[in-house]
């Protein structure tokens, strides 16, 4: 029967336990240090794999978005400004220095003629917009411009050649400045982003829209009557009796007096008016 060795004692071999993990701890920690070294370092790698490919993918989604709303917001807004009505329009602009011209040398006969040209034209542009549907924002704004261009240039000529008085050249003159600039405002504020002076004379890009009051209608078709009455005058007077002279002379003043009233009346009409200017899109104005 075999003999059985005698065990050693709990505490001998508690004690063997730790020297023995004591022994061993030093290579264990060197391999611990490595393992948690090189797995550090894989999860660094990873997270900025990961970073990265999550920049990526933001960036792309981004661009995906930015063209989708690009797609879904139209560009810039530009009109046609080559029409039939524009194009009458800019020969009335032209056509007012020209006038102013003739007046100053007292050429009469052809001031008038080229005055008549104007107010022809200020019908038919008007006309063909409407019944062909040409109308522009642009047309909006210059067919006035027009009208105000030709009204400053002969009232200006005609009271410097004592044709009219001063007093009328003074009050048509000073609404039409006043008017003036506030288009120039009107246009500066309602001019879309980037607000540039190349931008702000390119009238293909509408920004407000212009809407002649009823007084100022109105008034604009006195102010013409007169003009074209005062210049005719000096052909016409010679050709006529006394008597039928003095009643010309009558009608030019009571149209005179009512041409400085309704000029007052139609500045006015602008300032009161909310429906006068139209901001076509507030939002890109800002």
């Amino acid at each position: 029967m075999p003999t059985l060795r005698a065990l050693p004692p709990l505490a001998v071999v508690n004690l063997l336990s730790v020297r023995q993990l004591t022994n061993k701890s030093p290579q264990r920690k060197r391999t611990m240090i490595t393992k948690t070294k090189e797995i550090g370092k894989k999860m660094s790698i990873e997270t900025v794999e990961t970073t990265k490919k999550i920049k990526e993918n933001t960036l792309a989604k981004s661009k995906e978005l930015k063209e989708s709303f690009s797609s879904m917001i139209p560009s810039e807004y530009h009109e046609n400004i080559y029409t039939i009505p524009n194009i009458l329009t800019f020969t009335r602009l032209l056509s007012a220095p020209i006038i102013g011209y003739l007046i100053v040398h007292n050429h009469v006969t052809s001031a008038l003629s080229l005055f008549t040209y104007s107010c022809i034209t200020d019908f038919i542009d008007g006309y063909i917009a409407r019944k062909y549907n040409m109308k522009s924002v642009v047309g909006t704004v210059i067919d006035p411009m027009a009208d105000k261009s030709l009204m400053i240039v002969c009232t200006a000529c005609m009271a410097q050649s004592h044709q009219i008085p001063m007093y009328v050249a003074v009050i048509i003159l000073g609404r039409d400045v006043l008017l003036g600039l506030s288009a120039i405002y009107y246009r500066y504020v309602s001019l879309p982003r980037p607000k540039t002076f190349k931008r702000f004379w390119d009238f293909s890009i509408p920004s407000a829209e212009v809407r002649p009051t009823t007084i100022s209608k109105i008034n604009t078709g006195l102010q013409m009557l007169y003009i074209g009455s005062s210049m005719i005058k000096p052909v016409l007077i010679p050709y006529l009796t006394s008597d039928s002279s003095a009643m010309v002379l009558q009608g030019l003043f009571a149209l005179e007096i009512t041409v400085a009233i309704s000029t007052i009346l139609s500045g006015l009409s602008y300032v009161f008016s909310k429906d006068a200017v139209r901001i076509l899109n507030k939002e890109n104005a800002k």
